[in-house]
């Protein structure tokens, strides 16, 4: 009998006996099981809702909840547009905006540009200024129809990121203006401000430019300290009518005569010149990555509106291209259809920890650098959809919508990103 051998054999069966386990992730349903019941928690979080879906690739479901609910999208929307905007080869086109001369009557068509800029439109203008016979007949181009979609809160109106939308919008459909408390007001600003002037709301508290329904103009709230110069941008209350100012103004400066005329029905232009943008594509991912309003309802507008192909017939509510409406409701499950039925969107998505309204976010954590996803943030709403590297390598899918928290949205948005950590590294 070989007893060293058996002492050792036994002393590696002891060793096994004793040898400490490798605790097992928990598994993701575990995970999102404790993920949600600790949300009503969180400061603000008690009686608000969620949904949650996670897929593999193939599609098929790791785990959700409420995947059918219908809820605010916010921002989240902003996909959507962009799979329209694919699905019609939209991505490869420019914008082009266009200046015609037809006699003495010289119009300007936009083409919803969200990138065009004042100084574009002076370049057009001096392009034809040797052509003009001294005089010119300028059209005014008509408004749209909706320069704020349904469901757009009017105290959003006076904010940078809900100026109105028009197909001659330019630098990004706002305004900087200069006030000087003195003696009197001193008001200066661009040739494209409007001349009227301000208007004013005696309340106190801290000075503010506000965009008020029924107001003509804008309104100056607060008070402004006698002697302080104030820097401000406000929305464009009527592009298309600063684009009259602003080239009415290029063509005095150049010694031609201007008369503001209604446009007639057009006909071939005798010349024209015209500005392209950048590839669609291109101001795609920048607008996806900024969660800038202005640009995807310019393109949603400029695409005929396009609903994805994945949603045809289903139930929900969509009024307009960016999310902003409180109006829009989306469920979980039809936002993670759109990743599903265009991958190649997901290409366009902000990378976490890098850029975007990303940038900042899931820092020093494993999921930096290594997941795309939007996300959109509204009063009491916040959401993300995208995709991300489980640690066994494989890509997983999901979608995420928060409704109804009260107060700030900071302590959803750290909940988000422990969820999706979490999920990550168990997978």
């Amino acid at each position: 009998m070989n007893f060293p051998r058996l002492i050792a054999s036994g002393m590696f069966l002891v060793g096994l006996l004793v040898a400490p386990v490798r605790a097992e992730p928990p598994p993701a349903a575990n995970i999102a099981q404790n993920w949600r019941a600790g949300l009503p928690r969180l400061p603000g979080g008690l009686g608000m809702r969620s949904a949650f879906v996670l897929t593999d690739e193939s599609g098929q479901v790791v785990v959700e909840w409420d995947a059918e609910q219908l809820l605010l999208p916010a921002s989240t929307l902003k996909v959507a547009t962009a799979v329209g905007i694919l699905q019609k080869g939209g991505q490869g086109q420019q914008l082009t905006t266009r200046l015609q001369l037809s006699g003495q009557r010289l119009r300007c068509i936009g083409d919803y540009d969200p990138e065009l800029t004042s100084g574009d439109l002076e370049d057009l203008t001096l392009q034809l200024v040797p052509k003009l016979q001294g005089k010119v007949q300028l059209e005014v181009t008509p408004p749209d129809s909706e320069p704020y979609p349904p469901g757009w809160s009017w105290d959003d109106l006076s904010s940078s990121f809900a100026p109105p939308i028009s197909s001659l919008v330019f630098d990004h459909g706002l305004v900087p203006m200069k006030l000087l408390a003195g003696q009197q007001l001193q008001v200066s600003g661009p040739p494209w401000a409007p001349p009227g002037g301000l208007n004013f709301l005696p309340r106190a508290g801290e000075f503010e430019m506000l965009v008020l329904p029924g107001w003509e103009n804008w309104v100056m709230a607060g008070k402004l300290p006698f002697g302080v110069e104030e820097a401000v941008t406000v929305p464009m209350l009527r592009p298309e009518l600063a684009a009259a100012r602003l080239l009415s103004e290029v063509l005095r400066r150049r010694g031609v005569q201007v008369e503001v005329v209604e446009p007639v029905l057009h006909s071939a232009p005798g010349l024209e010149v015209s500005h392209r943008s950048r590839p669609v594509e291109l101001i795609l991912a920048q607008g996806l990555a900024d969660s800038d309003n202005l640009v995807l309802e310019c393109l949603y507008r400029r695409f005929g509106k396009t609903r994805p192909k994945c949603w045809e017939g289903a139930t929900q509510r969509v009024v307009d291209g960016c999310g902003l409406s409180r109006y829009n409701l989306v469920t979980a499950r039809q936002l993670l259809q759109l990743l599903q039925s265009q991958p190649q969107v997901i290409s366009l998505l902000p990378v976490a920890g890098v850029e975007g309204t990303l940038r900042k976010r899931f820092q020093a954590t494993a999921l930096q650098g290594e997941m795309r996803a939007k996300t959109g943030t509204m009063s009491g709403v916040s959401g993300l959809v995208g995709e991300f590297p489980g640690a066994s390598g494989k890509r997983y899918r999901f979608a995420l919508l928060l409704q109804g928290y009260v107060g700030g949205a900071l302590p959803f948005k750290k909940a988000e990103e422990e969820l999706l950590v979490q999920l990550a590294q168990s997978l």
